[in-house]
């Protein structure tokens, strides 16, 4: 739950700080065709639209790759020496299986081979938890995280 909600904060910042180029972007455009036709004659053209469209969509591509970065670095932080990026992955093994039974939608299919319908079923399958340890480049403390996944066993 504390995961999600963390991953929920940092889109929000995420289109928080592309709002901010766009209108850090757009004034800066804005304020230079302003100064650009009050220094030159009307009937020279005006800035270009298009250059500033481009550079507030590149910066938006830049802000998302860069915060996606920023996540995987914070996600493999050390709790012990708080240096992120700093954990590599040990060693991976499985902690535990249960039999369960998986909700799954079914889809009724006609003659063609065209959807004409859905239905919840269940289904039985495992749930495997999983236990990765990592371990600090800096400090060499080990962390365990544990990850859960439900398959269908079909």
């Amino acid at each position: 739950m504390k995961s999600i909600l963390w991953k929920i904060l940092w889109i929000i910042g995420t289109i928080i700080a592309c709002a901010l180029w766009f209108l850090l972007v757009g004034f800066i455009g804005f304020g230079i065709n302003v100064a650009i036709n009050m220094t030159t004659q009307p009937a020279e053209p005006s800035l270009n639209t298009n250059l500033w469209v481009t550079v507030i969509c590149i910066g938006w591509i830049v802000l998302v790759i860069l915060s996606v970065i920023m996540w995987k670095r914070w996600n493999l932080k050390c709790q012990a020496c708080k240096c992120w990026g700093a954990l590599t992955l040990e060693k991976t093994e499985l902690a535990k299986q249960e039999k369960i039974s998986v909700l799954m939608e079914m889809e009724h299919r006609d003659w063609q081979g065209n959807v004409t319908g859905h239905h919840d079923q269940y289904i039985p399958g495992k749930r495997k938890t999983y236990l990765y340890t990592y371990k600090c480049k800096r400090c060499g403390n080990l962390e365990n995280r544990t990850q859960t996944r439900d398959n269908p066993s079909i």
